[in-house]
């Protein structure tokens, strides 16, 4: 049953300075709506896309319509129309759609941003189900050298998963020595824990 209030709680939703805002769009905002007000927030939602995008209305344009959404973002991605954080959030859902391995290059691009919000966004959401030695190497680099904590811990979580690295995989123990490894701010640690998850798949 539709909610007659539903398309204007989607609205009211932009002007909002609360937690909900911080939390984002979800299924909530658009399961109440007629299939034309969805089509109605689909369209607005689109044209702040279209202007450059935030996390916000990127992952809300692909909860009001996935496969339109895929269709929009892959054109403004190859348009170069994104910069920074909301490259790296249109090229991650993109690729949970389409698996498109050239994708990587954006993640891998947005490790050495300037911006530490974008080296964030970047390990925060790189793909580990399809890694290749550049993926690895841009990682191991941004373990090597990275200066913001929350960058640096996106960056140890991703190469683990990249690894398929856990307590479950390899134990309790060799998981806590490498992860205590790569966050280690010795260079000579961080390079004994790359040469262990090397050996795992040697």
């Amino acid at each position: 049953m539709a909610d007659t209030n539903a398309y204007q709680n989607f609205l009211d939703f932009f002007s909002r300075r609360d937690k909900e805002r911080l939390d984002g769009l979800n299924e909530g905002y658009f399961s109440g709506m007629t299939p034309n007000e969805r089509n109605q927030a689909f369209e607005y939602l689109r044209r702040l896309v279209e202007a450059g995008g935030g996390r916000e209305s990127i992952h809300g344009l692909f909860i009001a319509d996935w496969e339109r959404a895929t269709t929009v973002l892959t054109r403004l991605l190859k348009e170069h129309r994104f910069q920074g954080e909301a490259e790296v959030i249109a090229a991650w859902n993109v690729y949970r759609v389409e698996r498109d391995r050239s994708l990587l290059e954006i993640f891998i691009r947005a490790m050495s941003s300037d911006d530490k919000r974008v080296r964030q966004a970047a390990a925060y959401y790189v793909p580990a189900d399809t890694v290749t030695l550049e993926l690895l190497a841009a990682l191991k680099q941004m373990i090597r050298v990275e200066t913001d904590r929350l960058a640096a811990i996106h960056a140890v979580n991703a190469l683990l998963a990249c690894y398929d690295v856990s307590k479950e995989s390899v134990g309790a123990k060799p998981y806590r020595e490498i992860y205590l490894g790569l966050r280690a701010l010795d260079s000579t640690a961080k390079e004994a824990a790359f040469r262990q998850l090397d050996a795992l798949y040697a």
